[in-house]
């Protein structure tokens, strides 16, 4: 019997071996900031008037460049009920009856897959809630006070670089590629901190972090289910999702990450 798994497991490490070669499907996150501002997140930033002439000349060069990637799905951040309205407009968009609104997903994904010629988008996304008010509440009834001065100075630290890379100078890609880095994904740790908020008869940080994960976890299965052998699937997608997708791309032997920033125009 061992024997006979050992040939088993060696089996299906050549099968994964040449699929992973030939046709493994390709995946390529871009974390996005969101164009419309405000939204959800723990940090929302104000934002540029991105259907200005000088933003849309630069949106197309970074279209260009997502290009070259080649990409046979584009996944987007979107309830997967909402996704058939939005490859209606998406339809309409290619008829010429519909102008791009100010949203990442219709700027960059519509846009995208009209240039490669796609009939549709993908939607992925799963909602579970996260209770700001309930963790700092927290922190400050179990006297967390240094995990709450983390969190103070990390909005000090973001809202200063938000005003830096939202100067008219600083280009979509050059913004883009900034919070595709190591450096910026790294503070995802800042959920780390929110984990901790709370005692262990109330664990409300721990909680409201499962969620995060779990959320997390869903929308990448979602995508793994629409995945096909020798797809390219490019996922465009807020920032801040970013830092586990890649690590659950990276994890999964069914697929194999690709780097975003070596397509994103170094400005």
């Amino acid at each position: 019997m061992k024997h006979f798994l050992t040939a088993t497991f060696a089996a299906m490490a050549i099968s994964s071996t040449t699929l992973a070669q030939d046709e493994t499907p390709q995946i390529m996150v871009l974390g996005t900031f969101h164009f419309t501002g405000g939204g959800a997140d723990y940090i929302n930033p104000e934002v540029d008037d991105y259907l200005a002439a000088t933003r849309q000349a630069e949106i197309e060069a970074l279209v260009d460049a997502l290009a070259q990637f080649n990409p046979t799905k584009i996944v987007v951040e979107l309830l997967p009920e909402a996704e058939e309205g939005f490859n209606a407009d998406y339809q309409r968009y290619l008829a010429g009856d519909h102008q791009l609104t100010v949203n990442e997903r219709q700027q960059i994904g519509m846009r995208l897959a009209a240039r490669l010629g796609h009939d549709r988008l993908f939607a992925a996304d799963y909602r579970s809630g996260m209770d700001f008010d309930a963790m700092m509440a927290a922190g400050g009834e179990y006297d967390q006070g240094h995990l709450m001065a983390r969190l103070g100075a990390l909005q000090t630290t973001m809202a200063a670089w938000e005003r830096e890379v939202n100067r008219p100078d600083v280009s979509v890609s050059t913004r883009l590629r900034t919070v595709n880095t190591p450096e910026m994904l790294s503070l995802h740790n800042v959920y780390l901190t929110l984990a901790q908020l709370g005692s262990a008869d109330n664990p409300v940080g721990a909680q409201n972090m499962a969620n995060w994960w779990g959320r997390n976890l869903h929308i990448f299965a979602q995508i793994g289910q629409l995945s096909e052998p020798g797809d390219r699937i490019l996922v465009i997608y807020g920032s801040g999702h970013k830092f586990l997708f890649d690590q659950f791309f990276q994890d999964a032997v069914e697929f194999d990450w690709v780097d975003v920033l070596d397509y994103i125009p170094a400005e």
